[in-house]
């Protein structure tokens, strides 16, 4: 390994663990904004948290690597930890559709549940694609640095 890929693989790293720590404060300050409407309507609100907390790890890793691998063109890789955020992201989304699958929650709860997936889904979309680019950009740049252009 070249010290350039030491540095880019390091740095990497530091952001990898720096989005993973972003993303568990997060779910953590939601959990804490959602106990009390989420216990309103009967749910058990320590099975969202436990649920919401244990995927949110998988899914700052997979949206971290989903990045990384779409900048390396590496599609396959991208398709698997793609799948991975994907389904980390909705799990804690449908356990609570599925929580009040007796008829327990208003539509209003469904029709938020939705709306939090769309406005929540299409800004981790962006922002995978905005730091695809970035990173894309920096890598072609730090080429030209290195070769003197």
């Amino acid at each position: 390994m070249t010290e350039v890929e030491a540095e880019r693989s390091s740095r990497r790293r530091k952001l990898e663990l720096s989005w993973v720590i972003g993303v568990v404060v997060f779910v953590i300050v939601r959990f804490v904004v959602a106990y009390s409407a989420l216990s309103d309507y009967g749910l058990t609100v320590w099975i969202f948290g436990i649920l919401d907390i244990a995927t949110a790890v998988p899914y700052a890793i997979g949206t971290a690597r989903l990045v990384t691998s779409l900048v390396n063109k590496n599609l396959q890789a991208a398709a698997r930890w793609g799948m991975i955020a994907c389904v980390s992201f909705l799990a804690p989304y449908a356990w609570v559709a599925w929580a009040g699958r007796d008829g327990e929650f208003p539509t209003a709860v469904y029709v938020a549940i939705v709306v939090l997936v769309v406005c929540l889904g299409a800004n981790a979309v962006i922002g995978i694609a905005r730091r695809v680019r970035a990173a894309r950009v920096e890598s072609v740049a730090s080429v030209d640095h290195a070769v003197g252009v």
